[in-house]
């Protein structure tokens, strides 16, 4: 099983593939303190993964693209972006979650020295007011 993740901001799109990603995480969550289904709700997708560097110039790092997404403020509209995460199996789609307005909540990156191998984390949520335009499909025909 893999996984592929795509964000669309206004100027710039962030791709990666089953290389990259390791695992995957969806959200759905509601007030613990809640007696009944809560309209305060939020959905969220983790995704983690390695991160590969390019070298020499050789296309874009595209873990530093989303670090810099990281870092954008509230006030600036690109903080928003549509969110993809496609789980393949069997070279099949057989679950795609999408998120149209997604903010990153936290994102790290660990490095490790000895081994020269590098992992992110990304912890993004969709806007709590857009809540009900996030899809989450499945049951895909071969493609």
């Amino acid at each position: 099983m893999g996984h592929r993740m795509k964000i669309v901001g206004n100027s710039s799109q962030i791709v990666m593939d089953e290389r990259s990603i390791t695992n995957v995480k969806f959200n759905s969550d509601t007030p613990n303190d809640s007696n009944a289904r809560a309209t305060d709700y939020g959905m969220s997708l983790e995704v983690y993964g390695k991160m590969l560097y390019t070298l020499g110039g050789e296309g874009n790092d595209q873990t530093l693209e989303v670090a810099k997404w990281s870092q954008i403020p509230s006030y600036k509209a690109d903080c928003y972006r549509a969110f993809e995460v496609d789980v393949v199996s069997a070279s099949q789609v057989v679950r795609k979650y999408s998120l149209s307005e997604a903010f990153v909540v936290a994102y790290s990156e660990t490095l490790d020295d000895e081994t020269g191998v590098g992992e992110f984390y990304l912890h993004v949520r969709q806007k709590k007011d857009q809540n009900k335009l996030v899809t989450i499909e499945g049951g895909f025909g071969a493609q």
